[in-house]
């Protein structure tokens, strides 16, 4: 397959789901969102349920193109980390996993304040990537369960297949990531919940 090229995978349920470097593009245009940015500032008061809304409207309504596929080159995506990721990634991540922002500060270990003036700045690489692999998880486990709600759901319950933690608490570093990622594979192959 051309590296130029958005590859999909079959799902569980026959629709086409996205390979991880396809989603990774595709997240990280919706964290450049300028339509999910105005809403964030127009909002007086932040409601993630809305951001989440927003966000899953864009991602499905975003078909892929040749700079999210140039995007999904891994190097490339590394090296988008370490520059930082726009503050909104902040707020579209936590969107996607958590229920309220003041659930999602201490994933990032910043505050109220914090989080806001970031909005305006980038994230440093450490926030940066714990943005992208949260928002990477949340959005595969919508896709496997259906909604974002359930997506949501499932990464706070408690896992047999995860040595009965919850698939959150496990993302704070990549070995979690990838824990969390090979359990909804194996779920996503009609393994245990």
């Amino acid at each position: 397959m051309r590296r130029d090229t958005v590859d999909m995978n079959r799902g569980s349920a026959g629709r086409q789901v996205p390979t991880q470097a396809a989603r990774d593009a595709r997240l990280l245009g919706l964290f450049e969102s300028k339509d999910l940015q105005r809403a964030l500032r127009r909002s007086g008061k932040l409601n993630l349920q809305s951001v989440a809304s927003l966000a899953v409207e864009e991602l499905e309504a975003a078909p892929p193109t040749r700079k999210a596929s140039i995007a999904s080159d891994p190097v490339a995506i590394h090296g988008r980390l370490v520059e930082g990721l726009p503050g909104l990634a902040l707020f579209v991540s936590s969107a996607l996993a958590f229920e309220s922002l003041q659930e999602a500060l201490p994933y990032f270990d910043v505050s109220a304040k914090t989080a806001w003036e970031k909005l305006d700045t980038t994230l440093n690489p450490a926030q940066s990537e714990q943005a992208l692999r949260l928002a990477r998880v949340a959005t595969q486990a919508a896709e496997l369960f259906g909604s974002a709600e359930a997506g949501r759901k499932y990464l706070r319950t408690p896992n047999f297949g995860l040595g009965g933690a919850t698939p959150l608490g496990l993302l704070r570093t990549g070995l979690g990531e990838q824990l969390v990622l090979a359990e909804l594979q194996a779920q996503a192959a009609g393994g245990p919940v």
